[in-house]
């Protein structure tokens, strides 16, 4: 009888009200983070939303909130009476609450194991939009609430220190002891069944159950400059994903598991002072709420090119080692089939010329000028942390880095994709570029006809799926050759480069042929034709370019 008359009543009461009894309904529900502002007597809001301590109830409070409100609209768009708004608003708050504890507990935690262990822990919070934010800057951005109320996860990111050893031992997969130990304990923290545990409530424990099922948990493996590209993209794999078994074997559900070897192409500090390269040996554990949301946070991670270092190839000016007047290479003999064109060639095998690759003479002439009289192409904006837009191969680089003149001055950069423990298997988060999905395109440079095949480059950060085959058949002549033998096939390592106008495709060849590498600028709106492009190549003592600008071949 009184639960029924306190029902009619609440019926009864206006819209503004309704609200008082809605915020006083937020507030009671979050009474444990809830501080007094000594000048008013009221609760602080700095306290309650934004607190610096990780073990404060700053993300739940925002997750009540948040809950809160969407509980009310859900029972407002439903036509029920201001009752039902309040008790909607109760629910989402409870489960809004659920998710933001569980974050503050997380944080909480961490924090307590890097005092522990002695650890040089960071943690960031994802936002909706998927960039990155780290805690300790957050408070001081403006719309820090805005970016809090909508965070889909956190990053937990796991530095070396110098002269403390690292996660791993030398050379190896394997945790140190001390590793074990403090990995454990942060396991645990993700633990959804320790948690629940805590959770006396059956269906406030079930909703977490729900919720948290939902997640994913990346493990991220990155690597300094230093040594081989390709084995530490392997080595920084193998620690991801022993770190992810790991996580397993202490009650992390193997199906929201994955790994990724990223190598050195994410670096966060310049390779070029030991103290930056201990920063960039790290383990990163990525926690996204659910799928959609991890989509979009691997779509906008973008590395941090301004800390690439190039290579230590000679300038331009530098002679290679090559013959003083190279030889010309001759093609094989073939067949003549008149009435063929030069797209007869593309898909043919590679026949045995990679084999020969390696001893063919610095002496195909692709007819060019030397490198410094390049000009400029413009694929605009490569990410959010440059200010300027990248030229292709041009002689003023006071806004972007050196590595990207031009290809000589890069060297190939290896990082492996995300993969799932549950089966291996690559992640894809994405569609391929326009014209840029297994497709083969082709020019003749100075007679010679160049040919790539099975070009494969993802949408969403650009990067390339595979190593494309690379061919030259010199002195091409579709009249007198319709089968002909390629003088040069190889499968170059790639860097790829997104900007917002275009894509660079950067192909190296370690100066088999006498090719040192070339760029290649595709549109990002598809097209038939590159936007721009060089060969780079050795002819005498000088490094020179050619115009490199081939087109999609279509049947």
């Amino acid at each position: 009888m009184k639960a029924a008359a306190s029902q009619r009543r609440l019926r009864r009461l206006p819209p503004h009200l309704t609200a008082k009894l809605l915020c006083a309904a937020v507030c009671t529900t979050m009474a444990s983070g809830c501080a007094t502002d000594p000048r008013t007597g009221q609760p602080s809001f700095q306290q309650t939303f934004a607190s610096k301590d990780p073990c404060s109830n700053n993300a739940r409070n925002i997750g009540v909130a948040v809950g809160a409100i969407a509980g009310a609209i859900l029972g407002n768009q439903v036509k029920h009476s201001n009752s039902a708004r309040v008790v909607g608003a109760l629910a989402g708050a409870t489960i809004g609450g659920l998710i933001g504890r569980d974050m503050d507990q997380r944080r909480c935690e961490l924090s307590k194991i890097a005092k522990q262990y002695d650890l040089n822990l960071k943690t960031s919070t994802v936002s909706a939009d998927g960039s990155v934010i780290d805690d300790q800057r957050l408070n001081a951005v403006s719309n820090a609430d805005a970016i809090k109320k909508n965070a889909v996860g956190m990053i937990v990111e796991m530095r070396e220190q110098s002269g403390k050893g690292g996660h791993f031992e030398t050379n190896s997969d394997q945790l140190t002891e001390q590793a074990q130990r403090y990995f454990s304990a942060i396991a645990d923290s993700y633990n959804a069944r320790l948690i629940a545990n805590n959770i006396n409530d059956p269906q406030e424990k079930a909703s977490y159950i729900s919720q948290v099922s939902k997640r994913k948990i990346l493990l991220i493996g990155h690597t300094d400059d230093t040594g081989s590209s390709r084995l530490n993209a392997d080595l920084s794999e193998r620690r991801a994903q022993a770190v992810a078994a790991y996580m397993e074997k202490r009650g992390i559900p193997k199906e929201s598991l994955f790994f990724q070897g990223a190598g050195e192409a994410y670096p966060i500090a310049d390779n070029g002072s030991e103290e930056g390269r201990a920063q960039n040996r790290r383990v990163e554990i990525v926690e996204i709420a659910d799928t959609a949301n991890f989509d979009r946070y691997l779509t906008e991670r973008k590395p941090r090119y301004e800390f690439y270092r190039g290579s230590d190839a000679p300038s331009p000016q530098v002679a290679m080692a090559s013959p003083a007047t190279p030889p010309v290479v001759k093609p094989a003999p073939v067949k003549v089939t008149p009435g063929k064109t030069a797209a007869a060639i593309v898909g043919k095998a590679p026949e045995a010329a990679a084999a020969n690759a390696t001893t063919i003479p610095d002496g195909i002439d692709f007819g060019g000028t030397p490198l410094s009289t390049i000009a400029a192409a413009d694929i605009g904006q490569l990410s959010s942390k440059s200010s300027g837009t990248f030229r292709l191969i041009s002689n003023a680089y006071a806004d972007e880095p050196p590595i990207m003149a031009d290809c000589s001055r890069d060297r190939p950069r290896v990082a492996h994709g995300v993969k799932a423990l549950q089966d291996g298997k690559s992640y894809r988060t994405s569609e391929y570029l326009p014209g840029l999905y297994g497709k083969t395109w082709t020019e003749q440079v100075n007679g010679h006809q160049v040919v790539l095949n099975k070009l494969t480059v993802l949408a969403s950060n650009g990067a390339a799926a595979n190593l494309p085959e690379f061919k030259v058949y010199t002195n091409y002549n579709p009249v007198k050759n319709a089968n002909p033998t390629a003088a040069l096939a190889l499968n170059p390592e790639v860097n790829t480069y997104l900007g917002n106008k275009g894509l660079l495709y950067r192909m190296f060849f370690n100066g088999k042929g006498g090719l040192s590498c070339a760029d290649v600028v595709f549109g990002s709106d598809g097209g038939t034709s590159a936007k721009g492009g060089r060969l780079i190549y050795a002819r005498g003592a000088r490094l020179m370019s050619a115009d490199f600008k081939p087109t999609l071949y279509q049947k």
